[in-house]
């Protein structure tokens, strides 16, 4: 087996190993508590957290681990930091790059491995934190990946702390006082960059665990609130950073002044916060606690002159009534908050089993959809779009549905979060994608030479590859140009994968292939998105089309959507029409196209031919509906 590949910063990572004070092998107690969390949360044998040198790899620490002396170029965990996520082997026998691995067909018998960097303070991968398994596992899911990279992050925050201890202890070695001011410069700016978060001042990631941590240890009652302010990107991307720098430092003022001494307020994202609250026993006084900090937040905040409101979504979690693991405490905090998330804006929740019920069928979701994709349980069913003018058909809008073996045909709603958040969205739209141009290649080479297919696109495929090659290439494979395809984006893809979506939706704009903004009118940033990005069509969205006749506010939202698209040259589909009243009215205002029940319901390509009379029916078996996806 060769070593790895050198990187080419190979000459300043292992100066940063020396800076982190890993050069000499070492272990490090510190780590010792997150690979025991790690076995112990992935019920796995073996974690470490190894540090790859130049020619040989050491445990800084590690937990079932015996007498192991490892080189380089035998060690996964070398491949591990070559990686910019986690590194997962189900089964090292069957992977070409391990198969003849000693670590594989030695004694160790290593079979199952997950791995994620860990990076210094300028991006460089000091090692790998890791859990091993001597048998296979193919359930390790995208929720397990998400926990590992915590753990690892956590590792990290205590890897950063041993490089200012390093820098202090070679600074007094130098002769250097620590009364000197430089010293004290110098070491107590370190100290603040790995507590504090630099913008609000308050404790960061790093600080609050080991803030929990210690209360756990003690141990004493606590209750730990998760908050994620609502829709705060909108208000970076309309308002600007600036003034969403300056609400986030309000906000960690109002926190403070809330919490006071009974606690401590954390930035441990971006517009997430943490508070651990000493002495709270019970639940609804932490919910009373959680309400109180929604209301503060909730107040109107003045950023250069401008008056703003936030909303905010609160997840708790007690111990030791929920537990007294700091990572399942935290855990079960974000599953609280999650659950706030989806009831709406400006909820608090408290942490309760049946949400980690709900993570588990979710995690169990995600293990069904990759026997769905693996054995062809998704297809694909067709809506028509209609010219108002004339009813004459244009083209139809591709929707995935899943023949799951059990609960029969699913609906999008029933399993699409899941799959957009997992990572098999990427798979699964690349293969939505190929069908669709199938079908409509298909159908066009029947006669309808100006049919258009619209394809529903995941955030994901923005992010894997190069998207705008792909859908040319899928162009190219079933001849169509790329006129007859049109990619729906919503607001969400757009907002979450910015400057990503932005490239890749321009190049195919220029090769000629139609962009639509679905459900517009339902976000917030929906004006500068028109300003901002190659569109060719607005969707309008079905709840402004169900309520435009018996609503004076939606037949004006609807007039204006249209007023919009008029001004920008852009043409109109509206959804959702189920009533001859709503179609008239759609085509009085100047709407161009339209689908829904009343002009036909989602359709199997075999009945869709049918209804419209494509070609006999005999002929139009779609011929990759049922082959397994990718």
């Amino acid at each position: 087996m060769k070593c790895p590949p050198v990187l080419p910063t190979e000459v300043e990572r292992l100066q940063a190993l020396s800076e982190y004070g890993l050069a000499d092998e070492k272990p490090l107690p510190s780590l010792d508590s997150v690979v025991r969390i790690a076995a112990r949360m992935f019920g796995m044998p073996v974690a470490a957290v190894n540090m790859i040198g130049s020619d040989h790899v050491f445990f800084a620490a590690s937990i079932g681990v015996g007498e192991v002396d490892m080189s380089r170029d035998v060690s996964f965990c070398a491949h591990a930091i070559t990686q910019d996520g986690v590194m997962v082997v189900p089964d090292a026998t069957t992977d070409e790059r391990f198969h003849d691995n000693p670590l594989v067909t030695g004694a160790a018998n290593l079979r199952f491995y997950a791995g994620v960097p860990l990076l210094s303070a300028s991006g460089l991968p000091l090692g790998a934190l890791c859990v091993i398994d001597s048998k296979p596992r193919q359930d390790f899911s995208f929720d397990d990946m998400s926990r590992l990279r915590e753990l690892a992050n956590m590792a990290t925050d205590r890897l950063e702390l041993r490089r200012i201890e390093v820098s202090a202890e070679r600074a007094v070695q130098s002769g250097m006082s620590k009364d000197a001011p430089a010293y004290q410069g110098d070491a107590g700016e370190l100290y603040r960059l790995a507590n504090f978060d630099m913008l609000t001042g308050l404790a960061n990631r790093g600080r609050f665990f080991r803030q929990v941590e210690e209360a756990l240890a003690r141990p004493m009652a606590i209750a730990v609130v998760m908050i994620d302010l609502d829709g705060f990107k909108d208000i970076n991307d309309t308002l600007g950073h600036a003034v969403g720098d300056g609400i986030l430092r309000e906000i960690a003022y109002r926190l403070e002044s809330c919490v006071k001494d009974a606690g401590t307020v954390a930035r441990i994202g971006g517009d997430e916060f943490a508070i651990l609250l000493n002495g709270i026993t019970d639940a609804q006084k932490a919910l009373a606690v959680s309400n109180a900090l929604n209301d503060e937040i909730g107040k109107p905040i003045m950023v250069d002159e401008q008056e703003i409101r936030v909303a905010a979504s609160c997840g708790v979690s007690l111990a030791p009534l929920h537990t007294n693991n700091p990572i399942e405490l935290l855990g079960n905090a974000d599953l609280a908050l999650f659950r706030a998330k989806t009831n709406g804006r400006g909820r608090s929740l408290v942490f309760e089993p049946s949400l980690r019920m709900e993570a588990a069928a979710r995690r169990l979701y995600g293990l069904e959809m990759h026997r769905a994709v693996k054995q062809g349980e998704f297809l694909l069913v067709y809506q028509p779009q209609i010219r108002l003018t004339d009813g004459a058909l244009t083209g139809a809008e591709a929707l995935i549905r899943w023949r799951h073996p059990a609960r029969g045909l699913l609906s999008p709603a029933a399993f699409l979060p899941a799959l957009e958040q997992g990572p098999l969205a990427a798979t699964v739209g690349s293969w939505v994608l190929d069908e669709a141009c199938a079908q409509a290649a298909l159908w066009r080479r029947s006669g309808n030479d100006a049919f258009r297919m619209g394809v529903n696109l995941f955030g994901a495929q923005f992010r894997v590859g190069d998207f705008a090659g792909e859908v040319m290439a899928t162009l190219e494979k079933h001849g169509l140009p790329p006129s007859s395809l049109e990619l729906e984006i919503t607001e969400n893809i757009v907002l979450d994968h910015d400057d990503f979506v932005l490239e890749s939706l321009q190049k195919l704009r220029e090769h000629g292939v139609g962009i639509a903004f679905d459900d517009f009118g339902t976000g917030f940033a929906s004006l500068s998105l028109l300003k901002r990005y190659p569109l060719t069509r607005i969707k309008i969205d079905r709840s402004f089309v169900d309520g435009m006749l018996v609503s004076e506010k939606d037949a004006s939202v609807v007039r204006a959507i249209l007023d919009m698209a008029k001004a920008f040259g852009l043409e109109t589909v509206a959804e959702g029409i189920e009533r001859e009243p709503e179609r008239d009215c759609l085509l009085l205002h100047g709407c161009t196209e339209g689908q829904g029940y009343l002009i036909g319901k989602p359709m199997l390509a075999t009945h869709f031919a049918e209804a419209f009379g494509i070609v006999p029916p005999a002929a139009m078996i779609a011929p990759r509906q049922a082959q397994a996806v990718g």
